[in-house]
């Protein structure tokens, strides 16, 4: 088993690599990019289960596209080492493709999960409070989820299970 410093490095890597195809993407289409990967603590992002969500989240997500009449571009699906990605460059605006890449995210029983990030033409990321909704709140509580991971509020034991439970609880297939 690789030595978790190894993991982390690997991970960090694949983010760097993530924002470079992103900038890529938006240079190449000068559109609204939608960046979607899963919110999984720890360093085990890969396995047979989180592609499952993922695959079942870009179904979502390219569903609510369509009944919107809204166009892909271009779409990408890989694996890193910090998990699944998919990019999905579409024709429409970015607060229009935030609100309904938020909707997923908060109306879904497994949105909890999803990350899905919006970037406009320029490359700028579209947020969630710019569409009058709160920051995203903690796995476990109320807080800002940004909050508790900084301070380690929580055991990764506790998020794991909160994981387990999500998907457990969800139909994915």
């Amino acid at each position: 088993m690789k030595e978790e410093n190894q993991v982390l490095i690997e991970i960090l890597n694949a983010r760097e690599k993530r924002a470079e195809m992103q900038r890529n993407l938006i240079e190449t289409y000068k559109n609204t990019l939608i960046s979607f990967t899963l919110n999984i603590p720890g360093t085990e992002k890969c396995n047979s289960t989180f592609t499952k969500v993922h695959e079942k989240g870009i179904k979502l997500l390219e569903e609510e596209l369509e009944k919107k009449n809204i166009k892909v571009l271009h779409k990408t699906v890989r694996v890193a080492a910090g998990g699944d990605e998919a990019f999905l460059v579409v024709d429409a605006g970015s607060w229009c493709t935030k609100r309904i890449t938020t909707s997923i995210e908060e109306n879904h029983r497994l949105g909890r999960l999803f990350d899905i990030d919006v970037f406009n033409e320029n490359g700028e990321l579209t947020s969630r409070i710019g569409i009058g909704l709160h920051a995203r709140r903690c796995l476990l509580c109320s807080n800002s989820a940004k909050a508790c991971a900084r301070s380690r509020e929580h055991s990764m034991e506790e998020l794991m299970n909160k994981v387990k439970y999500i998907i457990n609880s969800s139909a994915i297939d």
